[in-house]
């Protein structure tokens, strides 16, 4: 059951309430996430592994330190997921032509079929969701925001601290 509340949450409610309701929502989303999917290939993947394949797919010759910059993760975390990715023939990796300590990430063929399995899937359960909201939301509350997070994750990507 969806909760529509009527009072002013912004104006009304203290700043930890606040907070609190930005833990909760991130936490079960995060929880939700964290189980691996099959995104139609019949194998089971991570959100985490899926975005990073999807980063190399859209981003084909980047780097570890790139994507963990990007992401603010730590390049060990960032290559786990990297091994995990080439392990199940997703990815190859290759020294760069110039600087032969970085290595380049590019999606395989499987890796390719597997990014785009992956966007139809967000797609499809991301209209579904906003499907729901939007019975109770106008198209002009939505952008805000989608406005609003747009803005809090560059102000965590770039100062590296939470509003």
């Amino acid at each position: 059951m969806l909760i529509i509340r009527e009072e002013n949450i912004w104006e009304t409610w203290p700043n930890y309430k606040k907070s609190s309701l930005i833990h909760d929502y991130v936490t079960l989303y995060v929880d939700r996430n964290a189980k691996p999917h099959d995104y139609g290939n019949g194998e089971f993947y991570s959100a985490i592994e899926m975005h990073i394949l999807e980063k190399i797919y859209f981003n084909p010759g980047i780097t570890v330190t790139e994507i963990a910059k990007t992401n603010k993760r730590t390049k060990s975390a960032v290559s786990q997921s990297v091994s995990k990715l080439e392990k199940k023939g997703l990815i190859t990796k290759t020294p760069q032509e110039f600087h032969g300590k970085r290595i380049s990430l590019w999606p395989t063929a499987k890796g390719k079929q597997l990014t785009k399995l992956h966007i139809k899937y967000d797609d499809e359960h991301t209209t579904e969701f906003f499907g729901k909201i939007a019975e109770y939301y106008t198209s002009d509350q939505l952008d805000a925001f989608f406005k609003i997070m747009e803005a809090c994750l560059c102000m965590i990507q770039s100062e590296g601290e939470t509003p």
